[in-house]
Formats: C-alpha cells, sequence, structure tokens
C-alpha cells in the first residue's frame, strides 16, 4: 500500500510540473487578410455599461489597454482611430473520466534458495474532473463609422477559447488576452493552439497595478 501510495504521489507530481494554460486563436478579417494598422494608431476600448460585474469589466479592459500600449498604440481618444470591443464567459463544465496508470515496481523474493523476481505490474486508478471552457471575442471597429453606428460591422474578430480544470474566469482571462494579442488584427485562416507558461512574464505584467 505504501509503494502505491509513493507512486501515485509521484505521478501527481510530475503532473503538475512545467504548468501551462492552452489557448485557441482564431483570427478573422473582412478582407480575407491581415489588418495593416498604422503605427501610433489610437484605441480606444469600450466597456459594457450593462456587465454583470463592472469591477471585472473595467479589469479587463485595463489589461487590454496595457497590451495595446506595448504594442505600440494610444489609447483612450475620444475620436479614436479603431474602437475595440470585447466580451468574454465561462460555461458550466462537463464532467469527463480518465484513469492514471500507477506502477508496482519490481521486487526481489530474498527467501534461501528461491530466487524469485517479481517484475511488478501495472494498474489504473480512475478519477473524473470537471473541465470549463472560457472565451473571449475581440472586435475591432473602424473609428469613423463606430462614431456613425455603435453597431457598426468589424473589421476584425478575433475568438479565444481555452478549457481545463480551472473555473477562475478573472485568472485565465489574463492567458487568453496574451494569446489573442499575438495575432491582434491577423487573419488567422485557422484556429491557433499556444501554450502560455503558467509564469509568463506577459501575464504577470498584467496583473501589476
Amino acid at each position: 500500500m505504501r509503494l502505491y501510495l509513493f507512486s501515485l504521489l509521484m505521478i501527481c507530481l510530475c503532473m503538475g510540473c512545467g504548468v501551462s494554460y492552452s489557448v485557441g486563436i482564431n483570427g478573422y478579417s473582412t478582407t480575407g487578410r491581415s489588418l495593416q494598422i498604422p503605427d501610433a494608431s489610437s484605441i480606444a476600448v469600450v466597456t459594457d455599461s450593462n456587465a454583470p460585474n463592472p469591477i471585472l469589466e473595467k479589469e479587463i479592459a485595463a489589461k487590454i489597454e496595457k497590451l495595446l500600449t506595448g504594442k505600440g498604440y494610444s489609447v483612450g481618444q475620444d475620436k479614436a482611430n479603431y474602437y475595440l470591443r470585447f466580451s468574454y464567459g465561462i460555461d458550466a463544465g462537463r464532467t469527463v473520466t480518465e484513469a492514471i496508470p500507477v506502477h508496482h515496481p519490481m521486487l526481489y523474493d530474498e527467501y534461501p534458495f528461491s530466487g524469485f523476481y517479481w517484475h511488478g505490474y501495472t494498474t489504473y486508478m480512475p478519477y473524473s474532473e470537471v473541465i470549463h471552457t472560457r472565451w473571449l471575442i475581440l472586435k475591432l471597429i473602424d473609428g469613423q463609422a463606430y462614431r456613425a453606428s455603435k453597431n457598426a460591422k468589424p473589421l476584425w474578430i478575433g475568438e479565444v477559447a481555452s478549457a481545463g480544470t480551472s473555473s477562475d474566469l478573472r485568472e485565465l482571462l489574463s492567458y487568453m488576452l496574451v494569446a489573442a494579442f499575438e495575432h491582434f488584427g491577423e487573419d488567422t485562416r485557422r484556429q491557433i493552439s499556444i501554450a502560455i507558461p503558467a509564469d509568463d512574464e506577459r501575464v504577470l505584467r498584467l496583473a501589476e497595478p
């Protein structure tokens, strides 16, 4: 029993090593080509005044502005060149059942004249976990078109999704934002999968005041 518990502990520790979050990003543009956004363009981040959690809404907007500034754009202009809208959410989750292989190591019977070897065997320990899908949508709209109509069609849409056991949308959105801005304005033509390490410096900078 001790060997079994030790083996299980080692497996759990190894599974926790080098943690990263897998994020999928799909970018679409109206032209089918990546946008050519001029350097130093002004981009205003639009918040939803009816958001269920206005504090979280402003927090996400501030992180987006940080990422835009890092790309050389200016933010918060009254008559911006572009407007960026965003939405986000998480589902209730689905239960998935898996099995962890547990190897029972080889033993040797030292009883005199026995010479018996036990080469060990592998058993499988079932476990269940709840997987949540987190999502984020970014929409970049031409400034003049947006000022003429708040329902103006976007020039670019970025769809971001990530699945995992964490239901902490507030934390996971930082990883999704970093992934999205790796391909900001691009028409990716397909979903691109990105692995963001848990200790990614860009994510840590977003957490700074």
